[in-house]
């Protein structure tokens, strides 16, 4: 009996189905959690390939099935589902045991930056997660762009593969499996609107960046325009190394975390940048408050332009650091920066409250 929902899980039960259907296992029954708004990759999948299917918890007998197999199922499941399987359960699991324990260890891999990770079969044990004895286990790189979709999939086949490998020698895995050691232990928990609030005080540039990977298709990062009070969230986070011709640091040294610019510097790039503990990140697709999606320059137009021309006439300046724009019909000098970037620069004058992003509470 196979236990799962989402789309890791989903490439674990194709391969099961593949095997039913080459006889090498004689039945396949799927259980999966009933949800009030999404059905499951695995419950669709159950339902077009007319699969047994079950309700968690499920109502089975004993030594109905020999073996249990669970990928990203999410229940803690218990002795008296465990022992009515006469060779137990085992686990597909999205990490290298004992590191990133837990409901969200891709989301974790990415967020914290790692450039390995890997998949590990291990027995369910009863009470705790992910806390059996290693089976087996394969490692893979992390591409330094890939996203958590892109990831995923990546270890869903990876995971099925080597699930195949271990049910084609179970008796000798089962006897070389391996105890896990507390020590090196991690643990990636549920993630949840609040592990999208980002805090450029704390964050550098690459951290902000490797938290969109792990969670940006799931939520919108979220700050707050500190002028206004408002939420603002980001549907898109540029890699770091987009800005990395740009010298920021240098032509604004004066900047605090959480200071945004606007800048086009050639006619096909324009960025809204924002600084962090270290380094600058650039944001696309962004949402304050209620308002439709805006890219850079909209942002520019409705909420940086506008107050710097105030404060421009004000002052008797003719730019100021954060909210300067070139237009569309700026030259570009022989260095591939437009001219007006390059009055960016030498008009940087220090950091301004105003244009602060500080972190949503």
């Amino acid at each position: 009996m196979f236990f799962g929902t989402d789309e890791f899980a989903l490439e674990t039960l194709k391969k099961l189905h593949e095997r039913e259907k080459t006889c090498s296992i004689e039945r396949l029954d799927v259980c999966c959690n009933k949800m009030k708004h999404l059905v499951p990759a695995v419950t669709k999948y159950s339902e077009v390939n007319n699969l047994n299917f079950h309700i968690w918890p499920p109502n089975i007998q004993q030594d109905e099935f020999d073996l249990g197999v669970v990928a990203s199922f999410g229940h803690l499941i218990p002795s008296k589902v465990i022992s009515k399987f006469p060779l137990g359960m085992i686990n597909v699991h999205g990490s290298l045991l004992p590191k990133l324990r837990g409901a969200a260890p891709i989301i974790y891999a990415l967020k914290d930056g790692y450039t390995t990770t890997g998949i590990t079969i291990m027995k369910i044990k009863p009470k705790k997660f992910d806390v059996g004895d290693i089976l087996a286990t394969s490692e893979l790189q992390i591409l330094p762009d890939e996203t958590r979709p892109q990831l995923t999939h990546k270890m869903a086949v990876l995971g099925a593969n080597l699930l195949g490998d271990v049910l084609d020698d179970l008796d000798r895995y089962t006897t070389l499996a391996v105890p896990q050691s507390e020590e090196g232990a991690t643990y990636a928990p549920v993630v949840n609107k609040s592990s999208a609030f980002i805090d450029f005080n704390t964050q550098s540039d690459v951290e902000v960046y490797n938290l969109w990977r792990g969670v940006g298709d799931l939520m919108k990062l979220r700050t707050s325009w500190k002028s206004t009070n408002t939420t603002t969230r980001f549907g898109v986070v540029l890699p770091p190394s987009v800005l990395a011709d740009l010298g920021l640091d240098q032509a604004y040294p004066q900047a605090v975390p959480g200071q945004a610019v606007y800048l086009k510097p050639t006619k096909k790039r324009n960025y809204l940048c924002i600084k962090c503990r270290e380094g600058w990140v650039a944001v696309q697709d962004i949402f304050y408050g209620t308002k439709k999606v805006m890219q850079p320059r909209d942002f520019y137009n409705g909420f940086l332009g506008r107050r710097t021309t105030k404060k421009s006439r004000k002052s008797g300046r003719s730019d100021s650091v954060t909210g300067s724009v070139s237009s569309d019909t700026d030259t570009d000098r022989s260095d591939g920066t437009s001219g007006s970037l390059a009055s960016q620069i030498d008009s940087c004058q220090g950091s301004d409250e105003q244009f602060l992003f500080v972190k949503d509470e």
